[in-house]
């Protein structure tokens, strides 16, 4: 048990720099308008993002696990080398404030691996190459409707309302709090999703069921480390990266700002139910562009996009060649 568990260090600091990257989009437009503090925001995505983790995330995590299966991680010491490779590349693309997808450095890592080792499943891949196309976009075209909607028929009549900054501040928190459980749901599984068919897990679920008047799962027991992983990374390292998305990108009016959120929560909630893992900062992203579209992209910042678009690409290249070239020296 000693062993094998010090090999999900590698998932946990995966997990972290989930919670610096992803996580913090939850709430980034909330805080880049001024409208949530940065310390209310992070508090309430760790923990409702624990509780998606625990809640819906199983489905992610076991489907992550079949398809590092098929890529050829059959060990503890398999996994933790991929996600190592997979940590390490998302967490450069933190420092230099490019909210990167963990999903697509993730699969990049998988897919190098499994070259390495002669081995992969081209049908999984597709599904998630699909999933990283038509997220952003789908996003795109559910907040742009929104807020035409929106601007034609609501911001007019509750803008002079007295209770008007009440009404965007509840939205931002509904929203966000939403967004925070899809994130736990959609993302736990980038934890440890690659270590579930490694047998890691039976160790320390046996000693917990020996102690617990309940019993504990190997899933469940995955999507809980992943999701309180994720929690520190939000609770620790998280504010570079939300300003950057809710600042950086386009300006938005309060009311944008909460569909926005309101927008990537439902791509995620769609993606968590079919048990396809998606980058938050794309959906976010997409979501941040459509809100821009609505009223004819005043402020977006093609350049900021630009450079996002760049690491979108980069990462799961550059992720992949590097668990390619270990795998295949190595091992």
């Amino acid at each position: 048990m000693g062993l094998e568990t010090l090999f999900l260090t590698s998932g946990a600091f995966m997990g972290w720099s989930v919670g610096t990257n992803d996580a913090s989009n939850v709430f980034g437009t909330a805080v880049g308008t001024k409208v949530i503090k940065f310390r209310t925001a992070i508090w309430l995505t760790a923990i409702f993002a624990v509780l998606g983790a625990v809640l819906v995330g199983q489905q992610v995590v076991y489907d992550l696990g079949n398809v590092a299966y098929d890529h050829a991680v059959r060990t503890p010491l398999h996994a933790f080398i991929v996600m190592l490779v997979s940590a390490t590349v998302v967490t450069v693309m933190t420092i230099i404030k490019a909210p990167v997808s963990t999903s697509q450095s993730l699969i990049g890592a998988l897919m190098g691996w499994g070259f390495a080792q002669s081995m992969g499943n081209f049908a999984q891949i597709t599904r998630f190459f699909s999933a990283w196309i038509i997220s952003p976009v789908l996003t795109m075209f559910v907040c742009l409707m929104l807020c035409v909607v929106a601007q034609r028929f609501i911001e007019a009549r509750v803008k002079g309302l007295a209770a008007y900054d009440y009404f965007i501040k509840g939205g931002y928190l509904v929203a966000g709090i939403f967004g925070a459980f899809t994130l736990g749901a959609n993302n736990a599984g980038n934890a440890m999703g690659v270590y579930y068919r490694t047998g890691v897990f039976e160790g320390p679920v046996a000693v917990l069921n020996s102690l617990l008047p309940f019993e504990v799962t190997a899933l469940g027991f995955a999507a809980l480390v992943g999701g309180l992983t994720l929690a520190l990374g939000v609770l620790t390292f998280s504010k570079r990266v939300m300003l950057a998305v809710g600042e950086g990108i386009a300006q938005l009016s309060p009311l944008q700002g909460f569909l926005v959120v309101f927008s990537s929560s439902i791509t995620l909630l769609v993606f968590s139910i079919w048990g396809i893992s998606i980058s938050t900062s794309q959906a976010v992203i997409g979501a941040i562009m459509g809100a821009s579209f609505s009223k004819g992209h005043r402020g977006l910042d093609f350049k900021v996009l630009g450079r996002i678009f760049v690491a979108w690409f980069g990462t799961p290249t550059l992720a992949g060649l590097i668990a390619f070239a270990v795998g295949r020296i190595f091992f």
